[in-house]
């Protein structure tokens, strides 16, 4: 069954053209008027994103330390409370299942904030350890403020942007509680509240960014945002590893390997340490403005690897994709082609051209000083 996001009022009335998409079966605007505007409105002002889809879970119990040890890639045992990082979680076999970010609430509580639900295999580590799970997803509306404007509309609301990325902090505002976060890539901040106060929450800062030029932004601009820092996500660019011996895909493949600590001992150590990846995780500009998800990549007639995620930028203006190169053809620099798939208006495939370049293809938006 689809739900709606706590938002979703506000989100309607101004969805005019009618543009729905869902993320785990929750509905969302998939642009409120057009993507590539409100996606460059984040470079230069401040855009608003409903992010009440992700996937939400609280661990808590005496032995959620030792879960959280066993269960990510990264130690969060050592946080303190308002400290998050970021970490992966991957099957026996080693292949990756998901990412996101695991925050400290108490002493024995933990909350991972993720892309993509894995429920059934937290679930069941959850027994074993003795740890109780809280989903908050569809409970809590989430709210993103991208841009280099996101910390003056916040001053203006009278919440303190004073906080550092990877940390949160809770408080009273207006009379009911709110997070505030900074767990994403694109240097702006996340902000929570509990369902019943969400359209109150979004009235607020739609008056207050009328000062900003705010724009609402929906799926696909921040789809275009991810891809322009070069982030992959589980359930868009790759399936997770939940075949519980996958072999794949590697963190290494993907460009997550800062996220795998060596020495801890987390589920599918052995096999994700002494897997050698055969392809690494690069960008791709496109010669052409028409984008080429999942394309095979060629050079001189050979396939040396595959598009993932590609959309149209509109700060490069170019087409532009994440993609997996096998390792001899992955350098920067590197020469490739593309068949573009046919349109409305071009009939047969076409060939592109496309060159192969570091990522992340743009750094985060810049923040305006107090």
């Amino acid at each position: 069954m689809i739900r709606a996001t706590p938002f979703h009022a506000r989100t309607a009335e101004l969805n005019r053209a009618n543009r729905w998409t869902t993320r785990d079966g929750i509905t969302l605007a998939a642009a409120y008027d057009d993507a590539d505007h409100e996606a460059a409105a984040a470079r230069f002002g401040v855009i608003v994103a409903d992010i009440s889809w992700r996937w939400r879970l609280t661990m808590e119990g005496a032995r959620v330390r030792e879960m959280v040890q066993r269960l990510f890639t990264r130690d969060a045992a050592p946080l303190l409370p308002g400290q998050a990082l970021k970490a992966l979680w991957l099957s026996d076999g080693g292949g990756v299942r998901g990412a996101g970010v695991i925050s400290r609430h108490g002493r024995q509580a933990f909350q991972l904030t993720a892309a993509t639900t894995d429920a059934a295999w937290f679930e069941d580590a959850a027994q074993l350890f003795g740890v109780t799970l809280h989903d908050l997803t569809g409970q809590e509306g989430g709210l993103a403020l991208i841009g280099p404007y996101a910390a003056k509309l916040l001053a203006t609301l009278g919440i303190d942007p004073a906080l550092e990325p990877l940390h949160f902090h809770q408080q009273e505002w207006r009379g009911f509680p709110l997070t505030l976060a900074r767990f994403g890539e694109h240097n702006g901040y996340e902000i929570w509240c509990e369902a019943e106060h969400a359209l109150y929450l979004w009235d607020r800062i739609a008056a207050a960014g009328a000062h900003f030029a705010l724009v609402p932004a929906g799926v696909e601009a921040v789809d275009t945002l991810d891809l322009e820092a070069g982030v992959p996500r589980p359930g868009r660019d790759y399936d997770g590893a939940h075949d519980p011996h996958a072999a794949g895909p590697l963190p290494g493949e993907l460009r997550l390997g800062t996220l795998v600590e060596a020495e801890q001992g987390f589920n599918g150590r052995a096999a994700a340490l002494t897997a050698q990846p055969k392809r690494r995780l690069a960008g791709i500009v496109l010669d052409s403005d028409v984008s080429a998800p999942f394309a095979s990549l060629l050079r001189d007639g050979q396939v040396v690897g595959r598009a993932l995620s590609s959309r149209y930028s509109p700060v490069l203006r170019r087409a532009i994709a994440l993609a997996q190169i096998d390792l001899a053809h992955a350098s920067a620099g590197t020469r490739l082609s593309l068949m573009l798939p046919p349109s409305r208006d071009v009939f047969l495939p076409t060939v592109a051209a496309a060159t192969v370049v570091d990522l992340p293809f743009l750094p985060a938006p810049d923040a305006v000083g107090p």
